[in-house]
């Protein structure tokens, strides 16, 4: 089940996203420049159907969510013997770590890409499984000891295992996992002008920040930045925190990209949290920010039920890969 998908390669055009609250399923195909979504279920999942913790949670019964998953996939038009999942980013985190040559693959590049992550995150690396894809280096690592950059993704082994699993119960083979903000970007249709593009994900009780440029693969992320605010943080207090951290994390970007612009910043969130997202948005960077809407998105042509331009976005991501 490999992380984060970034590498160019064909995909299915089945896409499942899990979350605590539900897990969708959308079969979405290529039509000319557009797409044609040919179905979309959603099942609601019991509110205890995961544990809780820093990287979300593994399952609570996973022979109940099996079997739950298996009646789900039965339901679903077709035969799907492979599809992408998106999980919530809280679940599947990145970061970047520069690099010299990595080795190819094996226990060797295993080996290398846990020892990067142990001097960047808190989580015990022994519990987690990950994942690296090289990207563009920054501009201020020209003539660096590490030249190379690489997008880490890390998530729980317990937790994907349990999933692998479950999906196999129900014959899926899962050929890709990323999280929700990754795939979201991948839905972005790139605007005009060029720069650096920003999108914040606003989910639960905390908030993804990416900045990309467009290349001929896609967006390509530069920053990646997850925030989580619970932890009794008052309401109150929440605005100038996260402010501060996207000044921080915007001024990083900047100054490492030789004069980069910032262009246009897309806002990614629930209805009722959209006009105090914008202001903080408006603050921290300094860019008046658009709320997603399917302007953003390139054309989607329901056959028959349509879904919730919102929820359908980021599995509309995870299934443009197939025509990089």
């Amino acid at each position: 089940m490999p992380l984060l998908g970034l590498t160019p390669l064909a995909v299915p055009p089945h896409v499942f996203a899990l979350d605590a609250r539900a897990l969708r399923y959308a079969h979405i195909a290529r039509q000319g420049r557009g797409f044609r979504l040919r179905a979309w279920r959603e099942l609601p999942l019991p509110a205890d159907a995961f544990h809780s913790g820093l990287l979300g949670g593994t399952l609570r019964d996973p022979a109940a969510f099996g079997e739950r998953l298996a009646g789900f996939v039965a339901q679903l038009p077709g035969p799907i013997k492979a599809a992408s999942l998106v999980l919530p980013d809280a679940w599947l985190r990145v970061a970047f770590s520069e690099s010299g040559e990595l080795p190819r693959g094996g226990q060797a590049r295993d080996d290398v890409l846990r020892w990067k992550l142990r001097r960047l995150v808190p989580f015990r690396v022994d519990e987690l499984r990950v994942a690296g894809e090289e990207v563009a280096p920054l501009p201020a690592q020209a003539g660096s000891a590490e030249p190379r950059r690489v997008l880490l993704g890390f998530a729980l082994e317990q937790l994907l295992g349990q999933l692998e699993d479950a999906f196999a119960g129900a014959k899926v083979r899962i050929g890709q996992v990323t999280n929700a903000s990754l795939a979201l970007a991948a839905a972005l249709e790139p605007p005009a002008g060029g720069g650096v593009d920003a999108l914040a994900v606003v989910e639960g009780e905390g908030y993804s920040l990416i900045f990309a440029r467009a290349t001929a693969r896609g967006a390509e992320p530069l920053v990646h930045r997850y925030k989580g605010l619970g932890g009794g943080v008052p309401e109150g207090a929440r605005t100038g925190l996260v402010a501060r951290d996207l000044k921080l994390t915007a001024n990083f970007l900047l100054e490492h990209l030789g004069g980069a612009r910032l262009g246009r910043v897309v806002l990614a969130a629930p209805p009722e949290a959209e006009a105090v997202w914008l202001d903080r948005l408006r603050e921290g960077l300094g860019v008046a920010a658009q709320p997603l809407d399917g302007r953003h998105l390139p054309p989607v042509v329901a056959e028959g039920e349509s879904a919730p331009w919102r929820a359908m976005a980021p599995l509309l991501g995870a299934a443009r890969r197939e025509v990089l």
